[in-house]
């Protein structure tokens, strides 16, 4: 099971790599460092597709003919087709499409697009839905900012965020040990980006030649 941390919790974590103590700064250097946790978040986020910023939209239309569904305001991008789940149980797909598009569709065609500004966007259904139709499609979302020291930070990643979080406090004081803590950052995304990509889950690390012995094969 992901067990998400909140904020005190990673910036312990940071402290006791940067000031080996894990009391919590206050005041200005408290909101600087919650400051570079959304920082981080928000690089986290633009590195790949996150499973842990995958969330699922559900509308039931209710009225007839709908042809516009406004989406939430954490919305980034369409993850799955939008599929109708029709009153008899049969499912239709719509194929998700760029706007550009839609001039080459017909109107029997089974489609939608996204348009609006980036806090303001809109599932555009030309064709309409039916009322009592249910619909639903998965899609990323941006990652959610933290202001506090209980907000709950969306990074099942944890310790590349407390590596990252500490490597930028090191940048800001010039202290030798900044590019090492980066590299170990980056070690840390990169193997969850590899376990991510595993279908279920890590892969096992132990040899299963019943001759190894750990701690001393390697």
């Amino acid at each position: 099971m992901t067990i998400y941390y909140d904020v005190a919790t990673i910036l312990k974590s940071v402290g006791a790599l940067t000031e080996t103590d894990t009391t919590l700064p206050t005041g200005s250097d408290l909101t600087v460092r919650i400051q570079y946790i959304n920082d981080a978040l928000g690089e986290w986020a633009d590195t790949y597709t996150w499973s842990d910023l995958r969330k699922t939209i559900y509308v039931n239309p209710t009225t007839a003919s709908t042809t516009s569904i406004g989406l939430p305001a954490d919305f980034r991008e369409p993850m799955t087709p939008l599929v109708e789940y029709t009153t008899n149980g049969v499912q239709i797909p719509y194929t998700l499409i760029t706007p550009g598009e839609r001039f080459s569709k017909d109107s029997t065609d089974k489609y939608c697009y996204v348009t609006g500004t980036i806090l303001n966007k809109s599932l555009q259904i030309p064709n309409g839905l039916v009322s009592g139709a249910s619909l639903q499609f998965d899609y990323m979302c941006f990652p959610s900012s933290v202001a506090t020291l209980t907000d709950y930070v969306p990074i099942s990643s944890s310790q590349y965020l407390v590596k990252k979080v500490a490597s930028m406090v090191f940048q800001s004081r010039s202290d030798s040990r900044y590019p090492l803590l980066l590299q170990e950052a980056q070690r840390l995304l990169s193997n969850a980006i590899e376990e991510q990509n595993v279908p279920f889950g890590r892969t096992n690390q132990i040899p299963m030649d019943k001759s190894f012995i750990m701690g001393v094969d390697g």
